[in-house]
């Protein structure tokens, strides 16, 4: 990368007083690009401006309730961030476009998972480890990716709402 377009970079990942910044910040490992997302398009309360933003939010609302909360907490509010990850991921976005047969297979794989489980509360006899809520990384790791891939090839910030 040339240093002039280096520095555009920097300037465009820079918001403008408050405003969202202009590019996805790609420096580093998709954790470091993850962590960017977060900090830089995730407020603080309510839905993300963008779309890379309200992706990431809906991954660790979910794997927060999940984690910590053995999704106890879930109702219709889990439910939408579910239908929002498919129409995001599976649907006519951006995003889902830039996805191959395969990955978007695995994507509704994991959302599946995501939203199929038995509550802690209801476990009896017949229970198995896959029909508890889903506590391990490697599925939101793995959605989050696919997120972090897709900003690597198109990395302009896109508006949502």
């Amino acid at each position: 990368m040339s240093e002039q377009s280096a520095s555009t970079a920097v300037v465009n990942a820079i918001p403008l007083s408050g405003s969202v910044p202009v590019e996805v910040d790609l420096a580093g490992n998709s954790h470091d690009v993850a962590l960017w997302i977060w900090e830089h398009l995730v407020p603080q309360v309510g839905s993300a401006d963008s779309l890379q933003g309200e992706i990431i939010r809906a991954i660790e609302l979910l794997s927060w309730e999940a984690q910590t909360n053995s999704n106890l907490n879930w109702d219709a509010n889990f439910d939408a961030l579910i239908a929002y990850l498919r129409e995001a991921f599976l649907g006519q976005s951006m995003l889902a476009h830039y996805l191959t047969v395969a990955d978007k297979e695995q994507i509704a794989a994991d959302l599946d998972r995501l939203s199929c489980f038995i509550l802690p509360t209801e476990l009896d006899s017949r229970v198995y480890v896959e029909e508890l809520p889903y506590i391990n990384d490697d599925l939101y790791d793995r959605l989050t990716g696919y997120l972090v891939q897709f900003c690597r090839q198109h990395p302009k910030v896109i508006p949502f709402r």
